[in-house]
């Protein structure tokens, strides 16, 4: 398995012999399976090589598919998903994990810890359970709350039928990161993710078709270390010029929704001003007016 970054001015990110790609030998008695540990270790490695190329003077904007994987949280974020009602001697999000990383709510941004001290007199270090944060956040109401609706199947746009709901709905909550954001902001960038089935805007997904196109095309292999290097050279063979080109192709499909283009309106736009790197708003209307009358309508 191969895992890459590329760059729209670049082509790959690399710095000299340091590369932010890596090769993974899937498998139970290889390298295991890639999971999120491993891709926030290379993220860490591609942003030290992009801050190495920019001298630390710039902002990187870094892109990822919609997986689940990408959207893991770190053990300690903010769940309500398994949170007892009431207080819990022991209670923690993940067995034997940490504890529930400590918040802030509010206007004043007051903060809350979900465990309670550890001097407390009676219940030093418990959970401080659902009801108890929600009261000290004055959300309690007089009739009382059940910890959850019945397969937590809440009314629709009801925000305080339960208290799992109405933690779910709290701002804090609502704004937890994925490691993979915290990561990437705490270093000063911004981290964003494609939206799901739309894989015409992830340039890189043509660089792995070209490389695939090139593999297909090349000797066959006897062993995996043979593999490996035909592999690596399918991909050091795509060139920046038609890396850069992919990326201008996503960001005409990216512009082209923007404006307001309908799928098959955008892949013919893509088609007729493949020469623009975005889509001249003036020309939209008489595209969708062209489209039109050569092909009845998008559907």
């Amino acid at each position: 398995m191969v895992s890459e970054f590329l760059t729209p001015d670049w082509g790959r990110l690399k710095d000299g012999d340091d590369e932010a790609r890596i090769l993974f030998r899937v498998g139970k008695n290889r390298d295991g399976y890639f999971d999120n540990d491993d891709l926030i270790s290379q993220v860490d490695h591609a942003i030290d090589i992009f801050e190495g190329l920019t001298n630390g003077f710039a902002t990187g904007l870094f892109l990822f598919d919609n997986a689940p994987s990408h959207q893991k949280r770190a053990m300690d974020a903010l769940s309500a998903w398994k949170m007892p009602k009431n207080a819990h001697a022991t209670w923690t999000h993940h067995k034997d994990g940490p504890k529930m990383r400590t918040t802030c709510f509010g206007e004043h941004s007051t903060i809350q810890d979900f465990y309670y001290p550890d001097d407390h007199p009676t219940m030093l270090g418990w959970f401080k359970g659902m009801e108890n944060i929600i009261r000290e956040r004055s959300l309690w109401p007089q009739r009382g709350l059940n910890a959850q609706c019945e397969g937590f199947k809440c009314e629709p746009g009801k925000t305080d039928c339960c208290c799992r709901r109405l933690l779910f709905t709290q701002p804090d909550f609502v704004n937890q990161k994925s490691c993979l954001e915290e990561l990437i902001t705490s270093h000063g960038h911004i981290c964003d993710f494609y939206p799901k089935y739309h894989c015409e805007l992830n340039f890189i997904e043509q660089y792995w078709g070209a490389a695939k196109l090139r593999y297909q095309n090349s000797p066959k292999t006897t062993d995996i270390k043979e593999m490996e290097r035909n592999v690596l050279a399918c991909l050091d063979d795509v060139p920046d010029v038609s890396i850069k080109r992919y990326a201008n192709r996503a960001a005409r499909f990216i512009n082209g929704y923007f404006q307001g283009l309908t799928g098959p309106e955008a892949v013919w736009a893509n088609r007729k001003y493949h020469g623009h790197r975005t889509l001249p708003a003036s020309v939209v209307a008489k595209l969708k007016e062209e489209f039109l009358k050569r092909f009845g309508g998008s559907k």
